[in-house]
């Protein structure tokens, strides 16, 4: 697996001092981050007293410094007269940039302009107001839009707005919420912006910039922002192993992997699949919620589905590519990854399983149909109620005498744990006591491995399951992408 370098370049990294305002340790950090490439060090007003400030820049070189103003002063002149630096950063919430402030400026010419906003306008869509902000600002000055936006349709408008001038206008989305979803669109434009600013993984104030260990990933690959890029596609996704696990695969095509979470009000507010295409979208890995979703995304943009295994269930998908021609092509691999995982476990545990153990399968969500398919003699329960599913495996009733066996009086000795931490609300009924948990989530907060671990019985997590699947979804995309030489 590809480690990455340390490298900061073409980022932006924020001063910030502990608690001690130790302004020796915040120096030499940042200076040890400028040897390895980073771009701008900003000292921010709101962070720093004035003494600080000056500080900082009297050891730093100006080339390298960004000023940014966020408090209110009586005047801004000499705060910029004593602290040198190439970037000043006026923030637009302050009021209307003093004539005397500008004046200066002008008459610094190592000195360059950002006016940036951090505030959504009531009443206003996001393209209105970038559009007010163009209009309103000096033609000179940068622009710099940090702001919360709520769907991708809204990312893409940015994106869009960006893209008129890229050299003029900044775009740096946020999650109002926190949960930092739109850093992977601040990773995708890679150091093509001339600000992007990174952050040390305890520090959460903007949790949508890139951490230190994003960024040097990113790094390992381009030089800039890539053309293309794979993508995990679900909700959640934060901890998903598919962008670590098929990164060396997608180096050879100069793509990164990224984590992208798609909520409910992005499927209502836009054709989520168009834009990502838009944005560079190549391959991707679709996860829950979206797989059915994925299936009736590539039947309505007029895609292929390819049926990798016949006796799977074809109504949702996992895997998607766009090959050289455009063409959008759905698979999906959990089928074959399942019975590989199955196969293994059944191996491994043949002394005591025997060649046809006696299962019950708890919760299924988008992959009951799979499940019944591949268990089609199991006892099917739902998650939800913990009561018995209608499927022809299942008996209608377990006697109440027989608490631990079903009513053939067998011992059910597997449970298939179907059950993300999102959707638990409950173990399965207290009858039900299996020696072996074959969880498909591997997740280590995964409640299966809670409920194996309070009944004492074996655990098997999902991990070899995603990694038979994954292995077929890396033979699908080889198939419809071409080599990148040069890319390696």
């Amino acid at each position: 697996m590809m480690k990455p370098v340390q490298s900061y370049r073409g980022a932006t990294v924020t001063v910030r001092i502990d608690p001690q305002r130790n302004l020796d340790a915040a120096l030499q950090k940042v200076r040890s981050q400028l040897e390895q490439g980073l771009r701008y060090v900003e000292l921010r007003d709101d962070l720093l007293d004035d003494s600080e400030l000056r500080w900082l820049a009297q050891r730093l070189p100006p080339h390298q410094t960004l000023l940014s103003l966020r408090r209110v002063r009586p005047e801004y002149v000499s705060i910029v007269e004593a602290v040198p630096s190439a970037l000043l950063d006026f923030a637009t919430e302050l009021g209307f940039l003093p004539p005397e402030l500008l004046e200066k400026v002008a008459n610094i010419p190592s000195l360059r302009l950002i006016l940036s906003i951090h505030t959504r306008t009531p009443n206003q869509t996001l393209s209105e107001q970038l559009q007010r902000m163009t209009e309103e600002s000096p033609p000179q000055a940068v622009l710099k839009a940090a702001l919360p936006i709520v769907h991708l349709g809204e990312l893409w408008e940015g994106h869009c707005w960006r893209a008129r001038n890229p050299a003029q206008q900044l775009f740096l989305p946020i999650a109002p919420n926190g949960t930092g979803r739109f850093r992977f669109y601040r990773l995708l434009l890679g150091d093509s912006q001339l600000l992007h600013f990174v952050r040390e993984e305890a520090e959460a104030e903007i949790p949508d910039q890139p951490t230190a260990i994003d960024w040097q990933e990113q790094n390992c690959l381009s030089q800039s922002a890539p053309t293309s890029f794979a993508a995990i596609l679900g909700d959640p996704v934060e901890h998903s192993r598919t962008p670590q696990h098929h990164r060396e695969f997608f180096s050879q095509y100069g793509m990164p992997v990224l984590k992208i979470r798609v909520t409910p009000d992005d499927l209502q507010a836009c054709d989520v699949l168009q834009i990502l295409i838009g944005l560079g979208l190549r391959a991707a890995a679709v996860t829950s919620p979206l797989k059915g979703w994925l299936r009736e995304s590539v039947a309505a943009h007029g895609g292929q589905w390819q049926v990798l295994a016949d006796s799977d269930p074809q109504e949702s998908g996992n895997t998607l590519v766009i090959d050289q021609g455009g063409t959008l092509i759905g698979a999906f691999t959990d089928g074959i990854g399942l019975r590989q995982a199955w196969q293994q476990t059944l191996l491994e545990h043949a002394l005591w399983l025997g060649p046809e153990p006696r299962l019950a399968v708890y919760g299924g969500g988008g992959l009951l149909p799979l499940l019944q398919q591949v268990f089609a003699q199991a006892m099917f329960l739902s998650a939800r109620t913990g009561e018995l599913r209608e499927h022809a495996g299942t008996p209608a009733v377990i006697p109440a005498a027989t608490p631990a066996a079903t009513p053939a009086g067998h011992e059910i000795n597997v449970l298939v744990w179907s059950v993300p931490r999102g959707r638990f609300a409950r173990n399965p009924p207290s009858w039900l006591r299996p020696r072996l948990v074959f969880d498909l989530n591997y997740a280590p907060d995964s409640p299966g491995r809670d409920y194996a671990d309070q009944l004492g019985a074996l655990y098997v997590d999902g991990s070899r399951f995603f990694v038979a699947q994954a292995a077929a979804q890396q033979k699908f995309w080889q198939a419809h992408l071409p080599v990148c030489k040069g890319n390696t």
